[in-house]
């Protein structure tokens, strides 16, 4: 019974030692897998972080897009009030306008009347005649004096009216004509709205984009989160197992200890009932022989010594028989369960708690020595920081007061500027093309102050917001020739004599293109910058 027992004993551990290697190689091949998945995690997180910063700073572009749209839209706004405001002035120009023909027309009719009247409708007669008929000749002097001066009158007020009328209309191509450039600079605004609308859309379109990326990338990197889960369970199912295997296997090696401790111990009596049993026979074997000595002769006092030395002899004889009962002592030999302590084999548990031999954890007690925090105190010694101090000594933005400076450049370079203005007024007559780039064939505003100035080596922006924006800003008092003047939409050169020399509108010249305009206030203005 008891070998079955062992047998089944055996098979049940030895089933144990096959399926711990085949659940440490499954083991491994899924923490593989999981650092595989932490790899792929790590990646699309990145992709996640690398997404939203492309994405941040699109949103930028965006904001700044709109940012122009808006200011854009606001000029628009403006120009079209200016608009209205031109064609109103249009509109009651063109009353006078009427109204000083309708006088010069009246006047004009008059003076034919009364010519008219004078030379034939006179009730003495012709003028002529009168003249004639006069009774002296102060008379007649008289007559022709008055009638010269009726003659001039007519002529100095039809000539009156004649400049009124040419001041009206000149005053109506002066409006038509800031109407016309208000109309060119709100196209020119609502072309720049229709482009910025359009980088905006494409912008939010690829926001929108980066957007489905993430939220793919997002989903990518949740699925790796649950699937690290799964696989966290797999391994915890497996040690689960191991601890499982390791406890059975633990459990049975203490049974097999116990049985054959009881084996052993059931050999160590049976050893002992062995020896005792030799030891009876021995003991009763030991009076025969006494006996037989009682019977021999007796014999002297040395032999009777010698007869009692063998008693003591077998007796002695006899401990040592039974010694050997005590050395047997299978206790002795059981010790290998001892030795066997399944305990102690299973304390893999121990060796596990790698928390008893990680005590490095006291050993390490860097923490003491890594007292360099007090050491490194570098906030203490790099108080740099106070002796860098570089707001107090930057505050060279205090000394450099560019605005001073820039005030002592606008009272300034006057000659250059008038070169400036010689050099532009040299285009004059040129068409005007949106978006052009060519001084001869064809500009725009714009364009034309940023190419006059680059024949003198400066470099300006592109567009009339941000030329505005450029040098130093001057009063209009101040101002002088080779200033310019930013309008809403649209920019200028100050000439000097209260003009400006721009490239105005797309209508043919004197109307539109390049040209001179004589009043530089036709309209309200943003800002004038000095540049040299």
């Amino acid at each position: 019974m008891k070998k079955r027992f062992l047998c089944l004993s055996l098979v049940f551990a030895m089933a144990a030692m096959q399926a711990m290697p085949v659940s440490a190689a499954r083991k491994d091949e899924i923490a593989a897998e999981k650092s595989a998945t932490e790899n792929k995690l790590s990646q699309a997180q990145a992709a996640v972080a690398s997404l939203e910063s492309q994405k941040n700073a699109l949103m930028g572009q965006i904001s700044s897009a709109q940012q122009q749209l808006v200011n854009v839209i606001t000029q628009i706004d403006m120009l079209d009030d200016q608009i209205q405001v031109k064609e109103a002035d249009i509109a009651q120009t063109q009353e006078e306008l009427k109204q000083a023909e309708a006088d010069r027309d009246e006047q004009y009719e008059a003076m034919k009347k009364r010519i008219q009247y004078m030379y034939e409708n006179s009730t003495n007669g012709s003028w002529a005649q009168q003249l004639l008929e006069s009774d002296s000749i102060a008379s007649m002097l008289t007559t022709a004096e008055n009638t010269e001066k009726m003659y001039s009158y007519d002529r100095e007020e039809l000539n009156k009216l004649k400049e009124t009328v040419q001041q009206v209309a000149d005053l109506e191509t002066q409006l038509e004509g800031e109407k016309a450039d208000l109309e060119s600079t709100k196209q020119e605004q609502e072309g720049m709205q229709q482009s910025l609308q359009s980088q905006v859309n494409s912008l939010q379109a690829t926001a929108s984009d980066y957007e489905a990326q993430i939220a793919s990338a997002q989903q990518q990197a949740q699925q790796y989160k649950s699937l690290i889960q799964q696989q966290n369970a797999q391994l915890q199912q497996i040690q689960q197992q191991e601890e499982a295997a390791r406890k059975a296997a633990a459990a049975q090696k203490q049974s097999e200890s116990k049985t054959a401790e009881k084996s052993e111990t059931g050999k160590t009596a049976e050893t002992a009932e062995a020896e005792e049993k030799e030891t009876t026979q021995t003991t009763e074997n030991t009076p025969a022989e006494d006996n037989s000595t009682k019977e021999a002769p007796a014999a002297d006092s040395n032999d009777a010594e010698e007869t009692v030395q063998p008693e003591t002899t077998v007796k002695e004889e006899a401990d040592e028989e039974e010694t050997p009962a005590v050395e047997e002592t299978p206790v002795a030999e059981e010790t290998p369960a001892v030795e066997e302590t399944p305990e102690a084999e299973e304390t893999p548990a121990v060796e596990e708690t790698p928390v008893v031999e990680e005590t490095p954890a006291v050993e390490e007690t860097p923490v003491v020595e890594e007292t360099p925090v007090v050491e490194e105190t570098p906030v203490v010694e790099e108080t740099p920081a106070v002796e860098e101090t570089p707001v107090v000594e930057e505050t060279p933005v205090v000394e450099e007061t560019p605005a001073e400076e820039e005030t002592t450049v606008s009272s300034g370079n006057s000659a250059l500027g008038s070169q400036i203005v010689a050099y532009a007024e040299q285009f004059i007559g040129n068409p005007y093309v949106y978006g052009g780039n060519s001084l001869t064939n064809g500009i725009d505003c714009s364009g034309f102050v940023q190419q006059i100035y680059a024949h003198f080596g400066y470099s300006l922006p592109r567009t009339s917001d941000a030329q505005g924006t450029v040098g130093t800003s001057v009063s209009w008092e101040n101002s002088q020739a080779g200033d310019i003047i930013v309008y809403p939409g649209h920019v200028a050169i100050l000439t000097g004599d209260g003009g400006i020399v721009h490239a105005s509108n797309s209508a043919p010249y004197p109307q539109g293109g390049i040209k001179y305009t004589s009043n530089a206030l036709y309209t309200s203005y943003i800002t004038i910058r000095r540049i040299v």
